[in-house]
């Protein structure tokens, strides 16, 4: 029995003996009476300990106050602060020592010692909504600060295993010490904080809070780098740019349009009994420019069957899993990571066979490359009779992207009004809109795949300029494929290899690994890989070249019967050979990193391995070998969400960043934490896409078949011989229906027909 339980039955025994005697001398009173003397006693008894324990807090707060009050006095003096900062820090230690709740609250609400900081737990948030709620009528509000310590670290050494020790900073301590312990991730501090959080009066700015905190690390001992990254302090009222205003008003103009574009369209249907496209194009043109915008007929556009017998409609259900691949993928990389608990469970990751699906997803959008130029070279093939239009094939094309392109960076802009949080600036603010308001012009120049990744606006939006470069320089290989094939494959061919070649030399100049490898988990081992090995147009030319010749063949070679046994062997190649490329990053994970030699063959190879899969898959599939992966890919459920795979791609990540920038608490890192964030971003990136594509997208791509006209895709028609003209004119007047016309009229329309007949013949 220790001497806590002695204490317990002591004062149970007292009590029992103390009140004991008063029931036995009263024992002529009623049991109602001893019930309410005794319930007195207990509230008397409970007041009382309520109050002793509000002069024990106020003994406590005061003894504390009386401790550090020279101290802090000393200390005001010595790092030279504003008046106003003085006099508040003075009266938040006078509130603190007379225990006043606002006085309370601003310590509450700051951050203490992380819990878990052994299992990697690295920050200590404390309450920000606390904090900045706090106001202290006539004298300051609230500020929450965040304090960033930084251990004293040598030059860090690019490339090295994140789990390995530095050597400068081995076997300086006792091997049992918990010192120790902390020294054997220090390679993470090269990019991870200790954080923690405090809440101080708002007169105070950042550089006197930092230089406070760095004079009482300097009182404890430790000689540490503490920086103040951010302060907020809750505002009053909102002030927005001109720039801001502008975008607003901009978005609330065409909100506008498309509501009074939707009801218009609705009056038109309900009026004319069943409006249909074809009379939507008899209405006046302005009328039809504005129902461009209605979000009932582009709605029925997006959900309308895709029942064109040209269509690849595996590409629906091929683009619908990859952009949930996207996705999977960017939910575990665009994080950050100060806003997460338990780290040391990522180090495991990449140990896990299945998490290469993830670790090595720099393989998925080659197959939207490769849909994009099959696409292509196939819709060029299905127009023989015409020629291309080279401005039309570029106009479209930039008409096509860069008005969503453009509104999704004008949202990015307007961002940091819509949050709030401890970590809301450096991930939203810094993370996305300050890089797009100095940025946002290679994003519509399509160069920015070409700045480093750090300073691009939207750094997932690398593809759109790669595509779209890729688009032009297939200009080399169409021009020409109509009327001479061997010509194009040549050229075809050439771009090929130059690829391969400036790839090689890229890899070989740059000493790149074979891909982003991820035991080495400091962004700047990160971004020399992607910025030199991933963002580059070459590097995926060669997935580019075989999509176009897959197109031609489907156009061309679109009734192929394959054997049987040449059937399964091709799927079996083509899915170890995907298999291969994918999850063949294994061993390099780990830390077992190849040699040039090794990484140049990889990184030269794996896009046209992944890419020659997806060929089989594609061919086989629309020549009728495909079987139930066919059908599974043709689902008609696919084609809708296919549609919005554009709009989606640009905008998950944001609602990534928004979540985690508007965190109060820290995540957890564990894949069922990462898990539950996929799939809220799947359902709300399909649901952004599909608002943001009835306003930025479907609208432009009706205005486009307006302006440009609806049969004139890419190409220009010649002008027809007189015998063409004359077969052109006769099938015209033999599709008119007479029977519609005036008895007279129907007259002329017979004698017409015999003559055109007549002179046919």
């Amino acid at each position: 029995m220790n001497i806590l339980n002695v204490i317990l039955i002591t004062i149970v025994f007292a009590s029992v003996v103390k009140y004991s005697k008063p029931e036995v001398t009263k024992i002529s009173i009623d049991n109602a009476t001893i019930e309410k003397i005794s319930t007195e006693k207990q509230e008397d008894l409970i007041v009382k300990k309520w109050k002793e324990a509000d002069k024990a807090a106020k003994n406590l707060s005061s003894m504390l106050v009386k401790n550090i009050f020279p101290f802090a006095v000393n200390s005001l003096g010595s790092i030279h602060l504003s008046t106003s900062c003085s006099r508040s820090l003075i009266k938040f230690l006078t509130g603190v020592k007379q225990f006043k709740l606002w006085a309370f609250r601003m310590l509450d609400s700051s951050g203490k010692i992380p819990n878990g900081l052994l299992r990697g737990t690295l920050s200590s948030l404390g309450d920000y909504d606390e904090c900045v709620d706090t106001v202290v009528s006539g004298h300051f509000r609230g500020q929450y600060c965040l304090l960033d310590l930084t251990p004293p670290l040598p030059k860090r050494r690019p490339f090295k295993s994140s789990d390995s020790l530095i050597h400068e900073l081995v076997n300086i301590t006792d091997p049992e010490s918990t010192t120790t312990e902390f020294l054997r991730f220090a390679n993470y501090y090269y990019h991870l904080k200790f954080r923690s959080s405090i809440c101080v009066p708002s007169t105070c700015s950042g550089e006197e809070i930092q230089r406070i905190a760095a004079k009482g690390l300097e009182h404890l001992g430790i000689e540490f780098n503490i920086t103040v990254p951010n302060c907020e302090i809750k505002g009053s009222y909102v002030a927005f740019s001109n720039s801001e205003i502008t975008i607003m008003t901009i978005f609330c103009v065409i909100l506008c349009l498309g509501l009074t574009a939707t009801l218009v369209d609705v009056w038109l249907r309900l009026s004319s009994k069943g409006i249909n496209d074809q009379a939507a194009t008899n209405k006046g043109f302005r009328i039809r420019c504005l129902l461009c915008f209605s979000f009932y007929t582009n709605t029925m556009r997006l959900l309308k069957r895709d029942d064109s017998k040209d269509s690849i409609k595996i590409f629906h259900g091929m683009k619908v899993i990859t952009i949930l691949w996207v996705i999977l993928n960017h939910t575990y990389f665009y994080t950050n990571l100060q806003a997460f608990s338990g780290l040391l469970n990522v180090r495991g990751f990449g140990r896990q066979i299945a998490f290469q699906l993830i670790a090595n997803g720099f393989l998925n959008v080659e197959t939207f490359f490769f849909i994009s130029a099959v696409l292509v070279a196939y819709g060029v093939m299905k127009m023989k009779e015409t020629k291309l239009n080279v401005f039309l094939f570029i106009f479209r094309r930039l008409w096509r992207l860069t008005p969503p392109f453009m509104f999704v960076i004008a949202i990015v802009y307007i961002l940091p009004h819509i949050g709030s949080g401890p970590v809301w600036k450096e991930t939203v603010v810094d993370g996305l809109s300050k890089k797009c308001a100095a940025t946002w012009w290679t994003n519509l120049l399509y160069i920015n795949n070409f700045i480093p990744s750090s300073e691009m606006c939207l750094q997932w939006t690398w593809y759109i300029p790669v595509d779209t470069h890729m688009y032009f320089l297939s200009l080399f290989v169409l021009i020409p494929l109509k009327r001479n094939p061997k010509l194009a494959f040549l050229m075809n061919g050439v771009v090929f290899i130059l690829g391969i070649v400036i790839s090689v030399v890229s890899n070989v100049y740059y000493n790149l690994h074979p891909t982003a490898i991820y035991v080495y988990g400091h962004p700047d081992d990160i971004n020399h890989f992607i910025e030199r090995g991933y963002f580059r147009t070459y590097l995926h030319l060669s997935t580019y070249c075989v999509g176009l010749t897959v197109g031609y063949l489907l156009a061309t070679r679109k009734n192929t019967r394959i054997p049987l046994q040449i059937n399964i062997i091709g799927w079996l190649t083509s899915f170890l050979l995907g298999l291969s490329v994918l999850y063949g990053v294994y061993e390099w994970n780990q830390g077992n990193v190849p040699g040039i030699a090794m990484s140049t063959v990889y990184t030269c190879t794996n896009k046209l391995v992944w890419s020659l899969a997806l060929a089989w898959v594609t061919f086989s599939c629309m020549t009728g070998n495909g079987g139930i992966i066919t059908s599974i890919l043709s689902w008609e459920a696919f084609v809708p969400f296919g549609r919005l795979t554009y709009m989606a791609y640009l905008v998950h990540p944001i609602i990534q960043f928004i979540y985690i920038g508007s965190t109060r608490t820290l995540l957890e890192a564990t894949h069922r934490a990462f898990v539950i964030m996929y799939l809220s971003n799947v359902v709300l990136a399909f649901m952004c896409a599909y608002f943001f594509s009835l306003l930025f997208e479907s609208p432009f791509m009706a205005l486009d078949k307006i302006f440009l006209g609806i049969g004139q895709n890419y190409t220009k028609k010649p002008i027809p011989s007189e015998n063409e003209a004359k077969q052109d004119a006769l099938q015209i007047v033999k599709k008119l229906s007479c029977s519609n016309l005036h008895e007279d009229n129907g007259t002329i329309c017979t004698i017409k027909i015999k003559h055109l007949e007549a002179n046919e013949t």
